[in-house]
């Protein structure tokens, strides 16, 4: 058996913000893998990138559109303008994450010890942990087994698990970066997102933590304990 730690997660608004999206701050339906690898690291108070991988699950209640003022910063000229922003109501995430045992215990230590208040995406974004814990996880081969699994939440898929008969919307979502010629380059991760009520995982190989949920980790796990 091979442990991850598994966080629940209460926010009752969030915008997680699509780059790019100029006109309509846009948000993906779950936070990219990106935002949770800066809140792990901002409760880790890491000074460098972390080896870790993350699993991002979840279900918000409704969607709804805030206009707001923003403003807008072009050397030393400053602008405003209405924008739509969209926010996700009454969001549930599920998190798990692998990385070395120190690490974990760490991530563990910190969220206890911490007298601030947690946020994903803006900062105005509260998030409350309701839950966090270390699970036991496992490899199954659906062939074996000759069984399949539903999925408990929506979830971002990566595609190289290659599972087949999975519906939902194609993001290529950022992960980490390094700066090259003064420019972010962006590590991408195709993922698909599939909602829960239409989706089940029937071939290849999944990891099921003790409570029967699935994780879809964004990376290859070994090596990395």
């Amino acid at each position: 058996m091979m442990k991850a730690l598994k966080l629940k997660i209460y926010q009752e608004m969030a915008c997680y913000k699509k780059p790019f999206a100029l006109k309509v701050a846009e948000t993906y339906p779950l936070p990219p893998y990106s935002t949770i690898k800066g809140f792990l690291h901002y409760i880790l108070k890491a000074q460098n990138y972390i080896d870790m991988a993350i699993s991002v699950q979840g279900d918000y209640e409704d969607k709804f559109v805030n206009l707001q003022t923003y403003y807008f910063f072009k050397g030393k000229e400053v602008t405003k303008a209405p924008l739509n922003v969209h926010y996700l109501h009454n969001v549930n995430l599920i998190i798990h994450i692998y990385a070395n045992e120190n690490i974990l215990n760490n991530i563990y230590e910190n969220v206890y010890s911490s007298k601030e208040f947690f946020s994903i995406g803006r900062r105005e974004d509260i998030a409350r942990i309701d839950e966090i814990k270390l699970v036991e996880f496992k490899q199954l081969d659906l062939f074996e087994e000759m069984s399949s699994f539903d999925l408990n939440y929506s979830a971002y898929i990566p595609k190289f698990y290659g599972y087949e008969g999975i519906t939902g919307i194609n993001y290529s979502l950022n992960y980490k970066y390094e700066i090259k010629n003064n420019l972010r380059e962006w590590e991408k991760i195709n993922v698909i997102y599939a909602e829960k009520e239409s989706n089940s995982i029937t071939n290849g190989k999944v990891y099921v933590d003790e409570e029967e949920d699935i994780i879809f980790f964004n990376k290859e796990i070994e090596g990395l304990s």
